[in-house]
């Protein structure tokens, strides 16, 4: 009969211990009432149980998932394409998707997706479709850590941390992407009180403020926000300002900037909804040559949280405009010369769009649409009780019905495209409970964002 050392034994339990800490992928859980708890999600069964492992339990912790809010990772791998999407799906319950549209014939969208070459949904899901001509070309998502950025004078003014950037004090980061055509820019931004960050677009320089090189800045505050033109040799000039009144009874909010360099126009969103558009009417146009972006938090102390940030190129031909006052019982083709044609998309191919538009038939080549706005369906419902929103990198997210998750696979069961199954790994968050959160328009986990400015 062979013997073992309690040496052996203790190794082995060691062993096996962190096996099962490293099948737990990383992340931070957020319960419905605020609460957060780092550690790894090891698993969901089919009767709603979370399995959460965390590194000062002895053994696995239980949820219900009728008390979960989200699971965020503190890693994803990116999705993978071998194509470049020319489209971008939004959908009515929430689910967005970019790719390349195959077909819409017989009242279903058929299109390429990167988790299937053919992906099919019925027509009236559909909210709309956006077309770029120069292709979805994600430049940056994240943050995952420093690398790459370039913080002023004092290193501790901004740190990372779980996914996000906090500002502890009055100094810039700064990170050069690159930009050369139309940008778009997109972040979460958590506040604890009154606030000033600028945010330079198109900088030339990363690690100091210079009004020496030429670039826009956007001043954004406690329910403010203007723009200005800072012009080599001339100083700086203002486009313009406007307010957010939503910001005074908030502590987090989405906001998206988008710079037209033909047009020479910037536009802020603020959660999807349009702030104002800013026009530069100098006779040089669009004056920012850099490629950078920098924030800059102007006040002292921990203020500011960024997270979720993502920079894009665009190709500058959406405008915001154009989606108010539309007829909510017609689709809506835009085209490239800002014309619209109302009436019925009775189809869809690779290179025409075929619309009924008062009682004539006209093939629109594909080419000139920017965007088809679909008519709104009666009764519509965003998501039922039992549904998840499982997001990836590049803004994708798909609302569905889980049946289960283990350590490689996530599956279940979406009622717009049917089966799904995912790559656990391609995830970067997922949303519980969707039903209840729009109930009462919000989550109590949004405190969250507030709560960790607050901890030191």
């Amino acid at each position: 009969m062979k013997s073992f050392s309690l040496t052996a034994v203790l190794i082995s339990l060691a062993l096996i211990a962190n096996a099962q800490e490293q099948s737990a992928r990383p992340g931070i859980l957020q319960l419905t009432d605020g609460s957060t708890l780092h550690g790894g999600l090891r698993g969901i069964d089919s009767t709603n149980r979370l399995t959460w492992g965390h590194p000062a339990a002895k053994s696995s912790l239980d949820f219900s998932i009728g008390n979960m809010a989200s699971v965020r990772f503190e890693d994803v791998e990116s999705i993978k394409r071998e194509f470049t999407p020319s489209a971008r799906f939004q959908f009515k319950n929430g689910d967005e998707l970019v790719g390349n549209v195959r077909s819409i014939k017989d009242n279903t969208l058929s299109f390429q997706s990167w988790f299937s070459n053919e992906v099919r949904a019925p027509l009236p899901a559909l909210e709309s479709i956006l077309f770029s001509a120069r292709g979805y070309n994600l430049l940056y998502e994240g943050p995952t850590g420093t690398n790459g950025w370039r913080i002023g004078r004092n290193p501790r003014s901004w740190e990372y941390k779980e996914g996000a950037f906090i500002a502890n004090g009055a100094d810039l980061l700064g990170r050069d992407f690159g930009l050369k055509g139309s940008s778009t820019l997109e972040f979460d931004l958590a506040w604890n009180g009154a606030f000033s960050l600028s945010i330079t677009l198109y900088a030339s320089v990363i690690d100091r403020f210079d009004y020496s090189s030429s670039a826009y800045l956007v001043y954004l505050g406690t329910g403010v926000i203007s723009v200005q033109r800072v012009q080599a040799g001339s100083g700086a000039v203002m486009l313009g300002q406007t307010q957010i009144p939503d910001m005074f009874r908030r502590n987090k909010m989405r906001f998206e900037i988008r710079c037209n360099k033909e047009d020479a126009t910037i536009t802020m969103f603020a959660d999807g909804k349009l702030v104002q558009r800013w026009k530069d009417t100098s006779a040089g146009g669009f004056v920012a040559k850099g490629g950078g972006i920098v924030f800059f938090s102007q006040v002292e102390g921990r203020s500011l949280k960024i997270s979720n940030l993502r920079v894009s190129e665009w190709d500058g031909r959406f405008e915001p405009e154009s989606m108010t006052n539309l007829p909510p019982n017609m689709d809506v083709v835009f085209l490239a010369n800002r014309d619209k044609v109302f009436g019925k998309v009775l189809s869809l191919e690779e290179t025409k769009a075929t619309v009924e538009a008062k009682q004539t038939k006209l093939d629109i080549p594909l080419e000139r649409v920017t965007q088809i706005r679909f008519a709104k369906s009666e009764g519509e419902t965003s998501t039922f009780p039992g549904e998840v929103r499982a997001s990836f990198p590049g803004g994708e997210s798909i609302v569905f019905t889980m049946d289960k998750w283990n350590e490689s696979q996530v599956s279940g069961q979406s009622r717009t495209f049917g089966p799904v199954a995912f790559d656990v790994k391609s995830i970067r968050e997922v949303q519980f409970n969707l039903d209840s959160q729009e109930r009462t328009g919000t989550s109590d986990a949004n405190n969250v964002d507030a709560q960790f400015l607050e901890a030191e």
